[in-house]
């Protein structure tokens, strides 16, 4: 997990990084957009009759050209903040409570280009910008996978094993999990 996000009513993570990226980007785009349109009716009611322009007074119609004006600018600036710390967090392969804990866990790093790859699915595409296309999944672990990487969380712990637990592990492989 990365965070908590209000806006998406969800954590922000591993399987839904793409989407929180997209989301942000997205609405960064939305807002420069309406940025621009309000720059450009205002450079129409500046030339043209204010009256033509607006239903409104050119005073009360400045004054909501200027409160869009920080709308715009304020979602622009937020929204562009949060795309830019995901696309870093998914670049350096570490999440932002990792990043304020500074807790490294020691792990293998993935490459930044590789880290994107899989965040957004595969070699570079259009469905990059897709919201509805997901990434690729990866391939679920089997009962045997997840008690070994059990194991294996145990043994950061303790550097040294001894030939009691190298036993367990291997009475661990051979059961058989079995759905009931």
């Amino acid at each position: 997990m990365d965070h908590h996000c209000p806006w998406v009513n969800n954590c922000v993570g591993e399987n839904n990084q793409k989407y929180f990226v997209l989301f942000t980007m997205y609405i960064a785009l939305i807002s420069l957009h309406a940025l621009i349109m309000v720059g450009f009716h205002f450079l129409h009611c500046f030339e043209e009759d204010w009256t033509k322009c607006s239903s409104f007074s050119p005073p009360t119609t400045v004054i909501l050209l200027i409160l869009l004006c920080f709308e715009g600018l304020l979602f622009l600036i937020f929204t562009s903040v949060m795309f830019g710390t995901q696309v870093h967090s998914i670049c350096t392969d570490e999440t932002g409570i990792e990043r304020l804990k500074r807790k490294h866990q020691p792990r293998e790093r993935r490459g930044s280009w590789k880290s994107v790859k899989e965040t957004f699915g595969g070699d570079f595409s259009l469905n990059w910008f897709n919201p509805f296309s997901g990434p690729c999944d990866p391939e679920p672990l089997s009962d045997r996978d997840w008690v070994r990487q059990a194991a294996s969380l145990s043994d950061t712990d303790n550097t040294e094993t001894t030939e009691e637990q190298s036993e367990e592990r291997k009475d661990e492989d051979s059961v058989e999990v079995t759905d009931e």
